[in-house]
């Protein structure tokens, strides 16, 4: 492995003034959260990303197509609910446990390269992703390790959007390691137990007495584990996950939960609020240069 680079908290010192004026801005919590302006920004990024990727494949002698998507209109609860994903697939855990996995390898880009000959696909991916010498970790709070390449396509073009891959990988893991540690302030929050007690009293309405959302999926993983995948799980799977997110959707559980994360990320340390600013400051600037 050719580094290893430790990320904590934060190391940057601190002043008085930094402590006082250290408030999350909106911008600020959108990063933290994924909410707000995430969604927008991210497609935008990937989108120039796409493209980057493409013009340096290109130079490579490969072909990459550069895709392009465009931001879902909808509401930080819709996207949360994801309703069309539960009607059809549930909480996505029969894919999961069947023995027949979901088809793979069907974009443009996958079919070029399942179509090129052995030593020329080895090429098209190390140009793309660099070699098995060039592989990076970085080491998160928590225990968590990331691993990425430090060359090829990608990682040129992560680089010169976000200004450093160190950077790139910060702002993909650093916030989203922050926004799991908000989760036990959140459900120690007199809030967020009312809101579960009418998820309680709704579900049960629908003829379920499951505890929570996440005691549902658990209960539902466990007896996949036990029987498999089978076409009345599945049913069940889908009929609760579905119930599950209207309920969600009548007593507005994801717009509470996101407003405590929004609310408990203000008292979070103040080298973590410093972090995600410099943080939030960079992911804006690669967001102008991606326009």
């Amino acid at each position: 492995m050719a580094g290893v680079l430790a990320l904590t908290a934060c190391g940057t010192s601190t002043t008085g003034s930094d402590v006082t004026s250290t408030q999350l801005t909106s911008t600020e919590l959108d990063l933290l959260t994924r909410s707000g302006t995430f969604t927008r920004i991210s497609v935008d990024l990937a989108n120039a990303e796409s493209k980057l990727i493409s013009i340096c494949m290109a130079a490579k002698g490969f072909r990459y197509r550069a895709e392009s998507a465009d931001p879902a209109a909808e509401s930080d609860e819709e996207r949360s609910l994801n309703m069309n994903e539960r009607r059809t697939r549930g909480y996505g855990l029969a894919s999961q446990y069947a023995s027949e996995k979901e088809s793979v390898g069907t974009a443009p880009n996958d079919a070029y390269l399942a179509g090129l000959p052995k030593k020329k696909a080895d090429a098209y991916m190390e140009t793309l992703r660099g070699g098995a010498t060039d592989f990076r970790e970085m080491r998160f709070g928590g225990g968590r390790n990331i691993t990425f390449s430090a060359r090829g396509c990608e990682a040129e073009s992560r680089a010169s959007l976000y200004g450093s891959l160190d950077d790139w990988v910060s702002i993909a893991y650093f916030p989203q390691n922050l926004n799991s540690e908000l989760s036990s302030r959140v459900e120690k929050s007199p809030k967020y137990r009312s809101a579960m007690n009418d998820w309680r009293t709704c579900m049960r309405g629908k003829g379920y007495t499951y505890t929570s959302p996440d005691t549902a999926y658990e209960q539902l993983r466990d007896e996949y584990r036990r029987q498999g995948a089978n076409s009345a799980l599945r049913e069940r799977e889908i009929a609760v996950a579905v119930a599950d997110g209207n309920c969600g959707a009548e007593l507005h559980i994801p717009a509470t939960v996101l407003a405590l994360r929004r609310s408990h990320a203000q008292s979070l340390p103040i080298s973590d609020k410093l972090q995600l600013r410099r943080l939030t400051a960079i992911w804006k600037a690669a967001a102008d240069r991606a326009q």
